[in-house]
């Protein structure tokens, strides 16, 4: 079984660039760096701590990703210019 800690995830989204959005949850949405919200956003859960292989998946649905490009994010082996093409060649942003 995978698992990744829920403060692991939420640093890694916010090096590569996701922008933490004020709303009853703890919402991450992708801006490109020319300021564009694309459709990559997901939820970090406040209760739980770690991230098992059901919720990695889901995760890594919302941000367009399969699980080991997730993993790869996470763990710090991803960096936004990787994201961005993974992105463009799955023609979410351009």
């Amino acid at each position: 079984m995978t698992a990744r800690h829920s403060k692991l995830i939420e640093r890694s989204l916010k090096a590569l660039g996701f922008v933490e959005e004020l709303t009853h949850h703890r919402q991450f949405r992708y801006f490109t760096v020319d300021g564009t919200p694309t459709k990559a956003k997901t939820f970090i859960s406040h209760g739980s701590k770690d991230y098992g292989d059901k919720l990695l998946s889901n995760v890594a649905h919302q941000l367009f990703l399969t699980k080991r490009e997730l993993l790869r994010l996470i763990d710090g082996e991803m960096n936004r210019e990787d994201y961005e093409e993974i992105l463009r060649i799955k023609g979410i942003m351009r």
